[in-house]
């Protein structure tokens, strides 16, 4: 049996599209999406200022893979169940993992992550994929 690829998208809402590397990056995905490259993609959404994926990705993802996720989190804001889900970051102090990743889903398939920003929450992100032992790729085309 073949191995799903799914990326994750750190943080593509339509206010980081300026950071985003050139013009085309959300054309490259789509059209990779198109040609079955990538079975399911996450959108990691931070829902700052109600910000919204940016439409050309919503196109080719469905509402069900995003993951309501961002930065900021200190282990004061969770109760004691969900402060055992808040971990040491490099990117910003600590993250926090959402529970959609706290089950063995992922553990049989290709994990690739892009967005942004590369040292900051994307780091988070990769933060929390070392954590739960998940091997993950980066695609360069994808990050800012």
């Amino acid at each position: 049996m073949r191995k799903q690829n799914i990326p994750f998208l750190v943080h593509v809402e339509e206010m980081f599209r300026d950071y985003f590397p050139d013009p085309m990056y959300t054309l490259r995905l789509k059209r990779a999406v198109q040609a079955l490259k990538y079975d399911k993609v996450f959108l990691m959404v931070s829902g700052v200022e109600d910000d919204h994926p940016i439409q050309e990705l919503v196109d080719v993802t469905y509402e069900d893979q995003y993951i309501d996720w961002g930065w900021g989190y200190e282990p004061d804001m969770f109760n004691d169940v969900e402060k055992s889900w808040i971990i040491p970051a490099l990117g910003h102090e600590w993250t926090w993992i959402p529970p959609e990743l706290r089950n063995d889903h992922f553990d049989h398939v290709n994990i690739f992550v892009g967005g942004g920003c590369e040292s900051e929450c994307l780091q988070d992100f990769c933060d929390i994929l070392d954590h739960l032992n998940l091997y993950y790729k980066k695609i360069r085309g994808y990050i800012y």
